[in-house]
């Protein structure tokens, strides 16, 4: 009896690629041993909801898109007792998660990767009752990722560019934010948040040395503290680009779970995609939550 696929195409998320090669990628899938089920995305909020509905069908849901396709195939998944695995054929020309999970970005060699390759068990965060899969931000220049194009969607570097072209400090609003996070409490105002347990983030390769992990149950969680003049805007930028994140112009922790409250409410971008507006955000890491397809000789930390 074959296995069965749910393969859902966005055909607006820039990846003319899949456009064109879709039955090509149907092909390798149907060789692969699959029965395959084509679902073109049509709207926001879709997959999640064909997920939730009819996920628990099939033996592999695989998603072809950019980020929001992904965080939507996740949010869909999250929602089942017995999720089945995840395949992903990265859209866009940044590829967070396509650099941290080592993925080919040409789209029929990631197809490969889907039914020849081998799933491994991913960590997947959550703030509220929202779902992401590699980065949840706020702050300054987070809304960059869903107001610009498609294939602009960089936190860190952007925010690394802009720091250094600033002319005027107040450009950059400091949010008074307090952190509950490894049994402290820390109260300060910060220009930027980011939640995530990824090894790229913006186009930006994390160090080695900075010992990310997919799979331990633990996000990394950087707060870049208010600037004060033009000689902390740029040390900021300077860190942020050689991934130093351990001096006075930062808050830098580990945890599997954390609360960060604000006065007002914040808007939070989720996997690059707008998050909603929050006021107590209620962070939680799910360890190796899901499965997805990985190619048989990457190394996943």
């Amino acid at each position: 009896m074959q296995k069965q696929m749910l393969f859902f195409v966005n055909p607006n998320a820039g990846h003319a690629e899949i456009r064109t090669q879709l039955m090509d990628v149907v092909t390798i899938f149907t060789r692969g041993g699959y029965d395959v089920t084509v679902h073109p995305t049509s709207r926001s909020g879709e997959i999640p909801q064909v997920i939730a509905a009819e996920g628990h069908r099939y033996d592999m849901i695989v998603s072809a898109g950019g980020d929001g396709t992904l965080n939507e195939s996740v949010t869909g998944l999250m929602q089942l007792s017995q999720p089945p695995v995840l395949g992903y054929l990265p859209g866009g020309t940044v590829n967070d998660v396509a650099s941290t999970l080592q993925l080919p970005k040409n789209c029929l060699e990631a197809a490969k990767i889907v039914v020849s390759g081998r799933p491994v068990s991913i960590d997947v965060g959550s703030i509220n009752d929202r779902w992401f899969a590699y980065v949840a931000a706020f702050g300054a220049f987070t809304d960059v990722s869903y107001r610009t194009a498609q294939n602009d969607k960089r936190i860190l570097g952007r925010m690394a560019y802009l720091l250094r072209g600033v002319q005027a400090i107040t450009e950059i609003r400091p949010i008074p934010v307090t952190v509950e996070v490894n049994g402290q409490t820390i109260q300060d105002e910060v220009i930027l948040g980011l939640v995530g347990s990824t090894t790229s983030v913006g186009g930006f390769k994390a160090r080695r040395e900075l010992e990310i992990s997919l799979t331990d149950g633990l996000s990394e969680i950087i707060l870049v503290r208010r600037i004060k003049n033009l000689v902390d805007l740029n040390a900021v930028a300077a860190a942020i680009l050689r991934q130093d994140f351990t001096g006075e112009y930062f808050h830098s922790f580990k945890a599997s779970e954390a609360v960060i409250s604000f006065e007002d409410p914040v808007a939070w971008t989720l996997d690059g995609e707008f998050g909603g507006n929050i006021r107590r955000a209620e962070i939680h890491n799910h360890r190796q939550a899901l499965q997805i397809m990985v190619p048989n000789e990457s190394f996943i930390p």
